[in-house]
């Protein structure tokens, strides 16, 4: 078939992608950015489009010629300055969906999520659901597929909840009661496969769920033992702590800790099993044997246990270049501050212009830190602003290097922070 598929960058849309090029399906892969397509396949043909901007009828419809088939993956957690819930989950796939019956296309896959349905009460659930609904009311053969929490390698949500697991201390919502049903993410994308299969009819909603629920407690400690930690303590926090402390996600930089998902996650995740697996012919694969009995890697454990140190360290290396520039201008006194200056041969007029310049200067750094601006290329100014001053207060100053307190030694450390940081933040970017 010719398919047109959305989302294709994704962490579901990738996996779907692979799976249906595998089939022999030809694809037109729609993403933002086509360069992080990293599959060389004479059936995938790239398309570059922003859902953002697609959200009429005729962004679509030169894309969909001898299309047959539609697959939409496209999703987000969070709202940001750039994507929002409507745009994305609504007003973009109900263009495509009347586009794609405008066109003649045959079938119509959607993926939504477990909880679009008449309890919705999330802008996350009441976006997805109003494109299902459009979908629902056209002529053509459709397929809702609502997942539970997909987990499987390079999952945003798996990154989280193993970065919670790893934390000594588990702050549990209620007890952490909650059920969930994860599904693997092969199911996901075998379920897709299964629904474009031509004896196959369509105009289902089925719900992606496991083989059965899961507390959230549990889930975390399962987690816990992939990583190869002990079993960690549990507390309760009653639910309207929760939200409060998921009012501090936007803080570390984590658009899934908020307080919609906390309510999602307290609304519970779960359903019956029975239509799905009668859908594909077999059970689901089950959880322990596909997740919680295999050992995590290196790399899973590294960043489940920096995951919420990253942005304290941003936090950190930010306070160090204010409080360095406001303690030049405001507490130490000027001058000492000369004194040191004047072996470096800065003296007169130029001592008070360079302490308030390159406090200035430190203040400025401190405040892009926070802001992230240019972030990559600013890390490594930081790293040779401090390795240059390092190198000539080294020359100028020897006292420094042999101080007992290591005034300037610390610096070392220092810089290796600023090129950690910096790697993470190429890896995220």
């Amino acid at each position: 078939m010719n398919i047109l598929l959305t989302g294709a960058t994704g962490f579901i849309g990738n996996a779907v992608l692979c799976e249906l090029l595998r089939q022999g399906h030809r694809i037109t892969a729609c993403c933002r950015h086509p360069e992080q397509l990293l599959i060389d396949h004479p059936n995938l043909t790239p398309l570059k489009l922003d859902f953002a901007k697609a959200g009429a009828i005729d962004s679509w419809l030169p894309h969909l010629q001898a299309v047959d088939a539609i697959v939409n993956c496209v999703g987000i957690i969070a709202e940001n300055k750039n994507q929002s819930f409507a745009q994305l989950h609504t007003q973009a796939p109900v263009a495509l969906f009347e586009a794609g019956a405008q066109a003649g296309v045959k079938k119509i896959v959607q993926l939504s999520a477990l909880g679009a349905d008449a309890d919705a009460e999330s802008a996350y659930h009441l976006s997805k659901k109003a494109a299902d609904v459009a979908l629902q009311e056209l002529v053509v053969d459709w397929f809702v597929l609502q997942p539970s929490l997909v987990y499987g390698q390079g999952g945003q949500s798996s990154g989280l909840f193993h970065a919670f697991a790893a934390l000594p201390v588990h702050l549990l919502p209620d007890g952490g009661h909650q059920l969930l049903q994860p599904i693997h993410i092969d199911d996901v994308a075998a379920t897709v496969c299964r629904c474009l299969e031509p004896a196959v009819s369509g105009r289902k909603t089925l719900a992606l769920v496991g083989p059965s629920p899961i507390t959230y407690a549990d889930w975390l400690q399962g987690l816990r033992r992939r990583l190869g930690k002990p079993k960690a303590k549990t507390y309760s926090i009653p639910y309207h702590y929760a939200l409060i402390m998921a009012g501090f996600g936007k803080w570390l930089g984590e658009p899934i800790l908020s307080k919609d998902n906390v309510a999602m996650l307290n609304r519970g995740n779960c359903a019956d099993p029975g239509p799905l697996t009668q859908f594909l012919g077999r059970a689901p694969v089950n959880l322990n044997e596909q997740w919680f009995e295999q050992a995590a890697s290196q790399a899973e454990r590294w960043h489940a246990g920096l995951y919420f140190l990253k942005p304290l360290l941003r936090y950190t290396i930010a306070f160090v270049w204010l409080w360095s520039g406001i303690t030049s201008l405001f507490f130490y006194p000027h001058q000492l501050s000369y004194q040191l200056l004047a072996p470096l041969g800065v003296n007169g007029l130029g001592a008070p212009i360079a302490l308030y310049g390159l406090a200035a200067m430190d203040i400025a750094l401190g405040l892009a830190t926070l802001v992230r601006f240019m972030i990559n290329k600013l890390l490594l100014w930081q790293f040779w602003i401090v390795l240059g001053y390092s190198l000539v207060v080294a020359l100028c100053l020897p006292a420094f290097v042999f101080h007992p307190f290591g005034p300037l030694l610390k610096n070392l450390p220092f810089l290796m922070c600023l090129l950690m940081f910096r790697a993470m933040e190429g890896e995220q970017s």
